[in-house]
Order: structure tokens, then sequence, then C-alpha cells
């Protein structure tokens, strides 16, 4: 049995272990990742009475051998993963670097164990390592024996959690867990991790997804910086927002929740080196109060507004051509004049937007869809703006699409 002491500031050791559940959750399960895990499991311990107490992350990863463990629990920013970019046996790009994992995995329970099994010269060992929040910074690493399981990898298990951590379970926490690691996912295919009994699945949860670069930025100090967006539509309804990511796509800092473009759920990863330098500096939670920050959200805003004008376009297309085939679009024959054609547009404009608005209008029935388009076009015809300004008065009308009709109206 040997004891380590870690040779950092106990002050800082405690803000660690403060950190938000999910947040010290992933940590966990991107140590998993780095050390070319291929199955993570994130698993849940609960008593007779459905309450929480401890939690689980098992991977089938290549493990940690003493002789490293007694390094980097040892060193805070000790970690070996720091004098590479790629994972040891995968090449996978790395997402730790600095070794706060371990300690911000007292933020889910007052007691730690690590029970890890690795291989050197065809031979496994097996031993485990212990800590306890009381004595933060002290970690228990049981002597070496030779494995009793036949693969290698960890199995971190957290006991006695705070009651915040009940938050890590439900379809709101697998959303944004699914969140965290899609890019990552998306990269790795091969790579699975099954939460609380459900593999995230990205893939199957997206609806679009589309890339940008945002040129050279130009920082307030004059440095010129790169930054480019990935955005995710989802298919489900809630997710929406900007992530602050490094360049590799790894997720820093969540901003702007509440960023919202009507009709979409979506999630979009800002990446840059310099989101990462601001990460290191402690700005990146002050958002929009540091200069860099609000360059790099403007840039993501401008292009946000870009991608959904011309999705929102699209999707409404999509939706024509589909009413076509349906033989529920009031029209049929080209227009006669141009004012045929106005009284067309302005109907496509109303019509797309109620579907926008109304999910349930895509699953009634042909004769409701059919009537209702009907009523629709015949209103359009006889009183187009003031179908507008009842539509404003129920359902927040966009103003842009309003002023798009008067023009129609008045050409």
């Amino acid at each position: 049995m040997k004891t380590v002491s870690v040779k950092v500031r106990e002050d800082h050791l405690e803000n660690l272990a403060r950190t938000k559940p999910m947040t010290a959750l992933a940590e966990l399960v991107w140590n998993a990742l780095d050390a070319d895990a291929t199955e993570v499991r994130v698993e849940f311990i609960t008593n007779e009475l459905e309450g929480l107490d401890g939690i689980r992350i098992v991977d089938n990863g290549h493990g940690l051998d003493q002789k490293t463990a007694l390094i980097v629990f040892q060193n805070l920013g000790g970690s070996w993963k720091r004098d590479g970019a790629r994972s040891r046996d995968q090449h996978r790009i790395l997402h730790g670097k600095y070794g706060k994992g371990r300690f911000r995995a007292f933020s889910l329970g007052n007691k730690v164990t690590w029970d890890t099994v690795s291989e050197a010269e065809g031979i496994k060992q097996q031993f485990t390592i212990t800590g306890d929040l009381e004595t933060l910074g002290e970690f228990r690493l049981s002597d070496p024996k030779e494995a009793a399981k036949s693969k290698t990898g960890t199995v971190v298990e957290i006991l006695n959690p705070p009651l915040n951590a009940g938050l890590l379970r439900g379809v709101k926490a697998q959303d944004e867990a699914t969140q965290i690691f899609a890019l990552y996912l998306r990269q790795y295919p091969g790579v699975k991790i099954i939460y609380d009994g459900t593999p995230l699945d990205p893939a199957n949860a997206e609806r679009h997804y589309a890339e940008y670069g945002l040129g050279m930025l130009v920082t307030e100090n004059g440095e010129r910086i790169q930054a480019e967006l990935a955005v995710v539509e989802w298919t489900m309804p809630g997710k929406r927002g900007i992530c602050l990511c490094d360049e590799n796509g790894f997720m820093l800092h969540r901003a702007l929740p509440r960023l919202f473009y009507r009709g979409f759920s979506y999630t979009a990863y800002l990446k840059s080196p310099h989101i990462a330098a601001l990460e290191r500096q402690g700005l990146l939670q002050a958002e929009e109060l540091s200069g860099d920050v609000r360059l790099l959200l403007d840039a993501a805003r401008r292009k946000l507004r870009e991608h959904f004008t011309l999705r929102e376009a699209e999707c409404a297309q999509d939706v024509l051509d589909a009413w076509k085939e349906e033989e529920i679009y009031p029209y049929s024959a080209a227009p006669a004049t141009p004012e045929e054609g106005n009284e067309r547009r302005i109907f496509d404009i109303y019509a797309t937007h109620l579907h926008q608005i109304f999910p349930d209008f895509a699953q009634a029935s042909y004769r409701s869809k059919k009537l209702t388009l009907t009523l629709l076009q015949e209103l359009v015809r006889s009183e187009p703006v003031r179908v507008a300004r009842v539509l404003d008065s129920l359902l927040d009308f966009p103003e842009e699409k309003e002023e798009e009709v008067l023009a129609l109206v008045q050409s």
C-alpha cells in the first residue's frame, strides 16, 4: 500500500471538487476515451427505494500501470497526456491534458475508487486507487497483483453522491451528454458510450449538420485568430445555444443557451485554438464581458443567422413539395398574372410558417390538412394583410415575414 499527496494548494483542489455534476462526469468519460476505450458505460447505483447510492464508469481502455499512477496522482497538471496529441494505441485526439478529472470526481461523491487493469509484456496487472473528500489530495494505492480479469480497463466507482447528482439521470441528462460527445462520436463512429443503459446516438438524433469557416478574426490587441462553426440541428426540441470548444471540438463552456431560432432545435459548436487559450486564462465564463469572447460570439451569431435563413427556406420548399405530392397544395397551374404570383408567394409564407409553428399539423389527416390550406388560400386571396395581423396577435408572426408580405401586396 502506498499513499501519495498532491503538491498543490488545498483551496484549488476544493474548487475542482465543486464542479457541476455533468461536467465532472464528462471528465471521467473523457479519461476513459483518452485511454483508448471503445466502450464506456455510465451506470447509476440505486438502493431499494430507487435513491442514488453511487455512480460507476466502466471502460475497456488500456488501464493505468502503477508507476504512471504514482506520478499523475501526485501532480496536478502532470497528466501523461500533455506531451502527446494522440492516444497511445488508437491515436485518437486527446481531450484531457491537465489531470483535473480525478479531482472533479469528488463533486459526484465523497469516496472515489479507481480499479484498473493494465498489461505489460503479456502480463496483466491490477490495483486500486482510493481517495476521500475529507482528505482531498491524498490517494491510497494498493499493491499491484496479477489481474483476475481477462481484459484491461478501469472501473471508477463513486459513493455517497450529493443530492444534485440526481440531475444526471433522465432524458434531459442524456440529451446533455449527447451534445457534449456528439462531435467526438461523429469523428470516431467505432466508439460507444452507454449512458444509464441507453447508447448515446447523436447520428440518429441529428436532423441536419453543417460546418462553416468564420474567416480571419482580429482581437482587441491585434491578434489574428481563426474559428470554425459546426451546427447540429436535432430532431428533438429543446436543445439550443453555442458551445465554446477548442480546435478539436472538445466543449469548454456553454454560452448563449437562449439564442433561439424559430422552429429549430440546435447546438452550435464554436471551435478555435484561441478559445482554449481563453479557457486557460479563465475568461470563458465572463462570456461577452471579455472582448475576445464577444468577438467570437458575434461572428458565430452572424453565421447562425445566415444558416437558419437558408435552412428555413430549404425546409419551407421541402414542405411545399410534400404538399404537392400529397395533392393538398391548393394551387395547380402556374400563375397567370403577377398578382397571382404574389398571392401564391404570400400563401407559401403563411402556410409554411403555420407548419413550422404547429408540428401537429404535419401529423393531421389528409382531409384536415387540405381543408386548412384551402381556407388559408381564400383568406390570403381576400385579406392578405389582415391575415398577417391575426397571425401576429396569436402566434408572434415574425416582423420580417410581415414586411415581406406587405412588399408583395404593394408591388
